[in-house]
């Protein structure tokens, strides 16, 4: 009889990988971070209709994704020994999904701080209301993503076809990206070319733009790096 059962072994190591793996607290964080995009949507579109702006239901979902952003820190094994990918990846990953919610966060609180004197010009209310679906459906593939990748990095899902989909809803976020690009340069042209509005206006309502358009890069950056670690 062997000194040492080999099969064992690996057995032993792959269930240490599974039950070390970080993927489902990352999947909690990035259904947190969601919310989060999903509550500044509804503001977002609150906001083109003229109505209130509630920024604290964004930034309490903030402060619960940053909860658990801070579980899975202390959490997370020092030693990539008993982990299906490295540490630093893990915390690579965080940052990204964390730098959404935070955008996020940011965006809301943007939004009622200065009021206009006139209505919001229809072809840049219509950008956001643009610039809202398209980060409503980021948000939710980058979710998907998250959730369907987690097996493929641990390695308990090696089916190609199943590489291949979560590769696709890659592409799809980057085709959003692209999308909220076009519609961002629409609207701003839209705020230089108004002569009724003041230049704080100006300056305020491009910000908010380009912050939406922020969250999505990060929605883009984030999916980008999941691709590359499932492609290891």
């Amino acid at each position: 009889m062997a000194i040492f059962d080999t099969k064992r072994i690996k057995k032993l190591f792959k269930r240490a990988m599974t039950e070390s793996s970080p993927f489902e607290q990352l999947n909690d964080h990035a259904s947190k971070v969601s919310s989060t995009v999903y509550a500044l949507v509804k503001e977002v579109h609150s906001y083109c209709e003229g109505g209130e702006i509630d920024r604290k239901k964004v930034s309490s979902l903030e402060y619960e994704a940053d909860q658990v952003k801070q579980e899975i820190r202390k959490e997370l094994p020092r030693s990539d020994l008993f982990m299906p990918v490295a540490r630093s990846d893990v915390l690579s990953l965080l940052w990204h999904q964390d730098e959404i919610a935070d955008n996020s966060q940011d965006v809301a609180e943007l939004l009622p701080l200065l009021k206009l004197k006139s209505d919001l010009p229809d072809g840049y209310k219509a950008t956001l209301v643009d610039l809202a679906e398209i980060l409503e459906k980021a948000a939710g593939d980058y979710e998907r993503l998250v959730r369907e990748s987690g097996k493929i990095i641990m390695g308990t899902n090696t089916d190609p076809d199943d590489l291949q989909a979560a590769w696709d809803i890659v592409t799809r976020i980057n085709d959003f990206e692209h999308e909220a690009d076009k519609a961002t340069r629409e609207g701003i042209k839209v705020v230089y070319n108004d002569d009724s509005l003041r230049e704080i206006e100006k300056y305020h309502l491009i910000q908010i733009a380009l912050k939406i358009n922020n969250t999505l890069d990060h929605i883009e950056n984030a999916g980008n790096f999941i691709r590359i670690m499932t492609h290891r």
